[in-house]
């Protein structure tokens, strides 16, 4: 799949999901294409995970390993992460987690700016000190390639 056809079929996906839950299709996308490598990992091929979503409860899993961030060291560990029948109902779960999580309150507060909110999210969602600035690169780049 090339940068191009992820684009299209994350947004798509995106602004269904944004439908619901208010976030920023654009960062939506972004995030996506960061976490997945523009949908060429194997999580996201193996199991429709575009996030890096660990998997709870019951939820349906896949086990791989993953590059985490303890104390400024990368480590590499296996993980349990959720798989997800669609690319859609993947974003409707990240949307979810970041909908309805206390962590990510004050996100939410900052979605009408997308600056802002992605400096909110990266607070909580990775380990990976400059997930923040790397996520802003990212939207910069699909921002430029969706006009």
């Amino acid at each position: 799949m090339t940068k191009e056809e992820f684009i299209k079929q994350a947004y798509e996906a995106a602004t269904q999901s944004s439908e619901q839950s208010g976030m920023p299709p654009l960062v939506t996308v972004s995030q996506a294409a960061l976490e997945s490598n523009w949908g060429q990992s194997g999580l996201s091929r193996e199991a429709n995970n575009y996030f890096g979503i660990k998997a709870h409860g019951s939820h349906a899993r896949i086990v791989m390993k993953t590059h985490e961030c303890e104390k400024g060291t990368e480590v590499v560990i296996a993980a349990a992460f959720a798989k997800y029948a669609s690319m859609l109902d993947c974003f409707r779960c990240r949307d979810g987690i970041i909908g309805k999580a206390a962590v990510y309150a004050a996100a939410r507060k900052k979605l009408g700016n997308e600056a802002e909110f992605v400096v909110e999210l990266a607070r909580h969602w990775a380990t990976d000190p400059k997930y923040a600035e790397k996520l802003m690169a990212v939207v910069n780049e699909v921002k430029g390639m969706l006009t």
